[in-house]
């Protein structure tokens, strides 16, 4: 998702996460996680689809493992990438 349509870049979303750590290195993962979370999901998500962005569509039950999968695979992601930057982060102190 753009900037212009109102959502945050890949790069606005690892500097809140340094931000978040920067404040308190203990913080959590999954606690740093939920907070960016709703970063992560497009707010219109019709507009979103219908403006050609995939942001939205249903998937059908034959799917919804398949789906469930790649979703968890995409969370596991971002809680590597929170710690590799508390790991940096702690080099950097």
């Amino acid at each position: 998702m753009s900037k212009k349509e109102g959502g945050a870049t890949k790069q606005d979303i690892l500097k809140k996460i340094k931000f978040i750590l920067t404040r308190d290195i203990n913080t959590p993962a999954k606690s740093v996680f939920e907070t960016i979370e709703k970063l992560l999901v497009p707010q219109d998500k019709v507009g979103s689809f219908i403006g050609g962005n995939v942001g939205y569509v249903h998937i059908d039950q034959k799917h919804q493992a398949e789906y469930l999968d790649w979703e968890d695979n995409i969370k596991r992601e971002w809680l590597a990438t929170i710690e590799e930057i508390r790991t940096g982060i702690k080099k950097e102190q």
